[in-house]
């Protein structure tokens, strides 16, 4: 079976002719197709729309299957209820705006069977504003120095990936766009094809500048989760150990000043030894209690890491309609 996701939140212009267009291109295929509208708790008449689909559906090799959140969560929690809900054994992933191309799912399936785990969409002419595709490119470059991703479309939501790579695949704030680099990391392969992508022409886009910086916050916060996450003490006791010893030696300078040099100061010159040594010397201790609040913090950490096995699901279904 293959299931393909496809969160959405108010997209009623969008979900008909885009359910239409994916029957079309898959349904003379042989494989079983199931497709799942995560409704990202809309508030125009989405869910209405695909209840309505559901309806009035006329294949049966095509099942369209609706999750209803209880409200709107964001892109990467509706995402993930898809994906966790999913039945089949490969998984395709679009947005629900009409700018993915559906024709490009057969292809990207034929990719797959080249011995990848995820093939990627890349969006190479992206029809967006240029201010959008200036901080993708800027995110993207990042994402390849920074989690060694040899990908150059993070934020396309078109892929497709086995069921294996995905599986117990936990996503936090607004991870989605770097589930591969998540994938990545675990030792699957990543493929990278592309595809086509259409100009907006129903509804708005639901992306904005603050969706952009939390995209960079989410990009830095994997990079330190994927060389400290499983053991953030260290993370902490390398900076404590800097603290510490950048302390210890102020405070040791500003004591060898006092002690061996007093007598040469007081000969050459009439005034007392300045107060330099005394600021040197506090700090010092303060550089060396930061050094150990950082050990402590990173203790405290680990002890938290330890504890926590599987986080709170960040959404919850109201319904699912089927």
């Amino acid at each position: 079976m293959i299931s393909i996701v496809v969160p959405v939140y108010n997209e009623e212009s969008n979900v008909e002719p885009l359910f239409n267009e994916i029957v079309n291109v898959i349904a003379n295929g042989d494989s079983e197709v199931e497709v799942i509208f995560v409704d990202d708790g809309s508030q125009d008449n989405t869910l209405k729309k695909l209840k309505a689909l559901q309806a009035n559906q006329s294949t049966s090799q095509v099942k369209l299957r609706v999750l209803e959140l209880q409200r709107n969560y964001g892109q990467t929690p509706a995402l993930l209820a898809g994906l966790n809900n999913s039945k089949g054994e490969i998984i395709v992933t679009l947005d629900g705006d009409l700018q993915n191309d559906p024709h490009d799912i057969p292809k990207l399936l034929g990719e797959l069977s080249n011995g990848y785990d995820v093939i990627c969409g890349w969006r190479k002419n992206r029809h967006d504003s240029l201010l959008k595709k200036f901080f993708s490119k800027i995110n993207n470059l990042l994402n390849r120095r920074l989690n060694k991703v040899a990908i150059h479309d993070s934020g396309c939501t078109l892929r497709a990936y086995k069921r294996e790579a995905i599986t117990n695949l936990q996503l936090f704030a607004e991870e989605h766009r770097y589930i591969p680099s998540i994938i990545a990391s675990k030792g699957f392969k990543i493929g990278e094809m592309e595809t086509t992508h259409h100009p907006r022409v129903n509804g708005k886009t639901k992306y904005g500048f603050k969706r952009l910086f939390r995209g960079f916050n989410d990009l830095l916060t994997l990079r330190m989760l994927k060389k400290w996450g499983q053991t953030p003490s260290r993370l902490f006791n390398f900076y404590s150990f800097v603290s510490f010893a950048a302390g210890s030696i102020c405070a040791l300078w500003a004591l060898f000043e006092r002690v061996l040099f007093f007598r040469i100061w007081t000969a050459a010159y009439p005034e007392p030894l300045p107060l330099r040594t005394n600021s040197l010397l506090l700090i010092g201790f303060s550089l060396a209690l930061f050094g150990l609040f950082l050990f402590l913090l990173g203790f405290f950490a680990e002890l938290l890491y330890r504890q926590i096995t599987d986080p709170n699901k960040s959404y919850q279904i109201k319904r699912e309609w089927s």
